[in-house]
């Protein structure tokens, strides 16, 4: 049950502290355009390496779950599998994008966060509600944009922490004219905890590694870039199913870039190839899974008016199965699309459209669509609205895994709807949203895949950011109502109502944190074996508090401790969680 005086404790807390708004926000992919993030019509949140540090999170995930409209659910911890669930859509509702290529596995469906390390990323922008209408499959929940690391000087950074972590990382940069380097390496490692009692009496630890390098080239017709990165990695798992229980995991992307202005137009073109590999193995066997993706992506932007503005492009992309356990029907498929958008301002209204056209060599058309109306009640005060629809095409395992497949699933469609109210001024910034989504054809099912006839989603969102002085706070509330109509049950593993608050004091030198959050009792789905109900999971709140102090100029020291009360919780049936753990980083970084 939703606790009341939980709430009212934090609310209260807001009415006094909150989060720096004096540093504008840009987002780049809501719209695929650089745009204000006040001007987005749409429910975002952007973290720049400044937020991403300061939290001191342990991991993707976990700073994930701490934004409005987003619950976790986890089978352990650092390392180990992570649902990440937007607006109570699947993981797979939410399109990944990092540096802005389509990302994960196309088996799978979606990209598995646990082993994208946090001292890679540079900055993180989520989308929450369906933005298809722009990038196609998958974005039916959402867009989780990642930009991984282009330092601007050398940085060095170590952490240790409970359960055997210990990471290390470099950052370094190099310009000569027209010509820019960038390099970032590092490793990170731990023992981890013992994730399922009831298995095994083994620790399920991780460790990984990786490296990327950039160079940009500026010339006369514009910026040319180049990319490579490597993540490779290992980590321990605990499951009931068969007995492989460890897993290699390898990552490799490689992008080429160019943009350029041209008159009152802005060019984009990205090329990339990504490869997303898993093997689980364990006593006498050893299950391999290798997907690759080929993309291209243009697209043409254009301020027609200083009322109106217009982007156009196109979009390619080849999805194949490399290697896998076993034989699949097919083992690639084709996407062409192409898309639009218009964006018309005219005193206090905004409006906004966009449209795109999807082929895909299996099911032929996809079209989707999104509109978007705003309007400025008073200076202080924007009310807007929006609807649009999405899809998500089944994955190679849906269609084509021997015992599980079903070659007559059809694509998952949503239409969604969306109204808010916001209030934003020099210190404060409140959001009030209420949306609605209908998903038709939902992909479920243990024993083989199945399209589920109508899912419906229903949810609010409140947050509040505030700074006074030296304090800063935020916080946010999300209440979801989730069903599948075909059983009249709740979609498992989506609380009912979660609270996450943040407040914060920074001094000169030194500064803290206090976070609590917090998830009602949640529904965890049915028993494969018996189809029995679940039990639900109890509601809990959890504490965390960090310190950082600068020692000087070049050299900062964090602290934290995750888990302040040692709360006996779980987010998916029979899986520990951490207790109470500690870490700490040094950053260095000469001036």
């Amino acid at each position: 049950m939703f606790k009341p005086a939980f709430a009212a404790v934090l609310v209260a807390s807001c009415c006094s502290v909150a989060a720096d708004d004096s540093v504008e926000h840009i987002s780049i992919y809501a719209n695929r355009t650089a745009t204000p993030q006040q001007e987005v019509l749409a429910s975002i949140t952007v973290l720049e390496r400044d937020d991403i540090v300061a939290r001191q999170a342990s991991d993707l995930p976990a700073l994930l779950a701490q934004l409005p409209g987003i619950n976790l659910s986890r089978d352990g911890g650092r390392g180990q599998t992570a649902g990440i669930y937007i607006r109570g859509g699947n993981t797979g509702h939410s399109l990944v994008l990092i540096d802005g290529v389509r990302s994960g596995s196309a088996t799978l469906g979606y990209k598995s966060l646990s082993m994208l390390p946090l001292e890679l990323i540079e900055r993180i922008e989520v989308v929450r509600g369906p933005r298809a209408a722009l990038y196609g499959s998958d974005a039916l929940a959402g867009v989780i944009a990642i930009t991984t690391r282009r330092s601007k000087a050398v940085e060095l950074n170590a952490n240790v922490g409970s359960y055997g972590q210990a990471g290390t990382d470099i950052n370094v940069s190099h310009s000569a004219e027209q010509l820019t380097l960038h390099a970032s390496a590092g490793v990170s490692r731990a023992d981890g905890f013992n994730v399922r009692k009831d298995l095994d009496a083994d620790k399920d630890g991780y460790n990984q590694k990786y490296i990327k390098l950039a160079a940009d080239y500026q010339t006369t017709v514009g910026q040319f870039s180049a990319q490579a990165d490597v993540n490779s990695g290992f980590y321990q798992f605990d499951t009931s199913y068969g007995v492989e229980d460890e897993a290699d995991t390898l990552n490799r992307a490689y992008l080429l870039g160019w943009q350029h202005q041209l008159g009152q137009w802005q060019h984009q073109a990205l090329l990339s190839r990504t490869l997303d590999s898993e093997a689980t193995f364990g006593p006498g066997s050893r299950s391999p899974f290798v997907t690759g993706r080929d993309e291209f992506s243009y697209q043409a932007a254009s301020d027609l008016t200083d009322s109106l503005s217009f982007l156009a492009g196109m979009n390619w992309y080849h999805e194949q199965v490399d290697k896998s356990l076993t034989a699949y029907e097919q083992t690639s498929r084709i996407n062409r699309a192409v898309f639009t958008g218009v964006n018309y301002q005219l005193n206090a209204l905004q409006l906004e459209a966009a449209v795109r056209r999807d082929l895909i060599n299996q099911y032929g058309g996809q079209n989707t669509w999104q509109l978007a109306a705003a309007y400025q009640l008073a200076e202080h005060w924007l009310v807007r609205a929006s609807r649009g629809t999405a899809f998500k095409a089944p994955t190679f395992n849906d269609l084509y895994y021997p015992g599980y497949a079903n070659p007559d699933l059809k694509p998952e469609e949503s239409e969604s709807d969306e109204i808010a109210v916001s209030y934003r001024n020099a210190g404060l910034v409140v959001q009030l949203a209420w949306f609605d989504r209908d998903v038709t054809n939902l992909i479920q099912g243990v024993e083989q895949a199945e399209n589920v006839l109508l899912a419906t989603i229903e949810g609010i969102e409140f947050s509040v950011e505030q700074q006074w002085q030296q304090f800063s706070s935020t916080f946010a509330y999300t209440w979801l109502d989730t069903e599948n109509a075909s059983t009249g049950k709740m979609l498992a593993r989506r609380p009912e109502n979660s609270i996450n608050w943040r407040g914060s004091y920074d001094a000169d030198k030194w500064s803290a944190f206090v976070t609590a959050d917090y998830q009602s009792t949640t529904y965890q789905g049915m028993d494969w074996a018996t189809g029995a109900d679940l039990p639900l999971a109890p509601a809990h709140t959890v504490w965390g508090f960090g310190v950082s102090y600068m020692v000087n100029t070049a050299l900062t020291v964090r602290a934290k401790v995750d888990n302040l009360f040692d709360k006996d919780y779980y987010t998916s049936d029979s899986y520990a969680t951490a207790g109470t753990n500690f870490g700490i980083s040094l950053s260095y970084s000469p001036r």
